[in-house]
């Protein structure tokens, strides 16, 4: 019986994800054969036009995702022990746009492409967009990634050649698997997440489910649907399950080294990390003046702005414990078991709320079907393999000593309570953080499952942003930028000044 507290709350934990993350999606199992299994098949193979949207989504996904490595690798190479104004507006700005939705990142951009001829209407616009939105999330992975290196590496490498060698031949191969990592978990948040593609007049494989289940209420259909895109997904998790357990590693060395210095694009990296929030900053800032536009578009919006504080507080809260027990499974898991806990991931949200409906859309002594809960279930669905990945990072970083030491010295269930326990909390804290940050701002399954009479902050800006009430817009956009880069601040202050 050795033991036995912490493995009970690990399975505790395990089974709270599979019924908050695996129930929605498990509904595609059940759902299914509720229709026609041929029609299902049909649905599956996508025809010629469905096709062809796929395919344009798979590349503005990689596109995007692409881009967003290139200016957030180069950017936190430039920033990496590096004290100059650039540097620090360089990694303040990547923390607190970090959980910026994409399409609030559109306020800004829009009316720049709106000259253009093409009027703003095109992938690579909004690629552009969804790349910028993404760097600050690559940036950082890549940023403590490179925390880990020794910087004696460092010296002996700039023997051998100037710095723009050491980039090619050290620095790019040792941080292989913080990009590709980035890239895949860049990819996966555009894949499933039409909101920008939409509002540049792109139809994103994401939004046929959408209109699908909207024009139907048949769940089969649309997870039906969504086989091609979650197949994709799968693949594009490979390098997250692969690499994300290296990321994030107890530091290296911490002896000085001079910055990286003669390299052009570190330093174009870096602008544009900070460029795209003093363009947003300028744009919301611009569009609420004067002053009365903004007081007067806040008290609107007042129940909407509870509404995403209190459901983004609820998953944040849930996801706490969940991430600290089911974070302890992961780090400790096989192949497998790093693929069952990430799998939600390859998931659009269109899916997620989907299956939300499938799963409590019934007759049941309680459902939450209907309520507030459904905002934070939905967020839970999504995000919760989130805050999982980052509560399993914080406990590479321990050292293991500790923990074997508290094993040998008292009882299983004392050194879990009183060594292991908080050790691993401010991981999850961080997690939970990331969770609620990424909640506040959740659109796509919020668009299917909001309950009647209510909304969201992040549902009202979206549909403004389509009907030009700028200084509505602007007005809200601020409020959900003050809550996510405060969450986002707060959870980067206590992993690096805990780690």
């Amino acid at each position: 019986m050795a033991g036995w507290l912490p493995r009970i709350l690990s399975g505790l934990g395990c089974v709270l994800f599979m019924a908050l993350s695996w129930a929605p999606l498990a509904a595609w199992v059940a759902a299914a054969p509720a229709g026609d299994v041929m029609e299902g098949i049909r649905l599956a193979v996508p025809d010629a036009r469905r096709g062809q949207v796929l395919l344009e989504t798979v590349l503005y996904a990689a596109g995007s995702s692409a881009l967003a490595v290139m200016i957030g690798a180069g950017g936190a190479a430039y920033c990496w022990r590096c004290s100059t104004p650039l540097a620090g507006g360089a990694s303040a700005a990547a923390v607190a746009a970090l959980p910026f939705p994409a399409y609030l990142h559109a306020l800004a951009w829009l009316p720049v492409f709106a000259a253009l001829p093409s009027r703003g209407a095109g992938w690579i616009t909004a690629g552009w967009v969804q790349g910028l939105a993404l760097s600050p999330m690559a940036f950082l992975l890549v940023r403590t990634s490179l925390e880990r290196m020794d910087a004696r590496w460092i010296d002996a490498a700039r023997v051998f050649g100037p710095d723009r060698r050491l980039l090619a031949r050290v620095l790019t191969p040792t941080l292989g698997g913080a990009a590709l990592a980035a890239f895949s978990m860049a990819f996966l948040l555009t894949a499933g997440d039409p909101a920008v593609a939409s509002l540049f007049s792109r139809n994103a494989f994401a939004m046929e489910i959408f209109a699908d289940f909207s024009a139907t209420h048949d769940a089969a259909r649309a997870l039906w649907l969504s086989t091609p895109l979650i197949l994709v997904g799968l693949v594009a998790l490979e390098p997250l399950r692969r690499y994300w357990p290296n990321i994030a590693q107890r530091p290296g060395g911490n002896r000085s080294m001079q910055p990286l210095a003669g390299v052009p694009y570190l330093a174009a990296g870096a602008v544009l990390t900070v460029l795209p929030v003093l363009m947003l900053l300028v744009a919301v800032l611009r569009q609420s003046w004067p002053p009365r536009a903004f007081w007067a578009a806040v008290p609107l919006s007042g129940r909407d702005a509870l509404t995403s504080a209190g459901s983004a507080a609820a998953a944040g809260l849930i996801a706490l414990p969940v991430s600290l027990l089911a974070g302890r499974v992961v780090w400790r898991a096989s192949k497998l078991g790093w693929w069952w806990m990430t799998a939600p991931l390859a998931a659009p949200g269109a899916l997620a709320g989907a299956g939300l409906i499938w799963l409590w859309n019934r007759e049941l002594w309680w459902t939450p079907y209907g309520t507030f809960w459904m905002l934070p279930l939905a967020a839970l669905a999504r995000y919760l393999p989130v805050g999982i990945l980052v509560a399993a990072a914080w406990r590479s970083r321990l050292d293991p000593a500790l923990l074997e030491a508290a094993a040998v010295l008292g009882p299983p269930w004392q050194a879990f309570v009183k060594v292991e326990v908080p050790l691993a909390a401010p991981g999850a804290v961080v997690g939970a953080v990331a969770v609620f940050a990424l909640a506040l701002a959740e659109l796509p399954a919020t668009l299917l499952i909001s309950p009647p009479g209510s909304g969201t902050l992040s549902l009202r800006i979206y549909n403004y942003l389509h009907y030009g009430a700028s200084s509505s817009v602007a007005a809200l956009s601020l409020c959900l930028m003050a809550g996510a880069g405060l969450a986002a601040c707060i959870a980067w202050r206590i992993w690096r000044r805990l780690a």
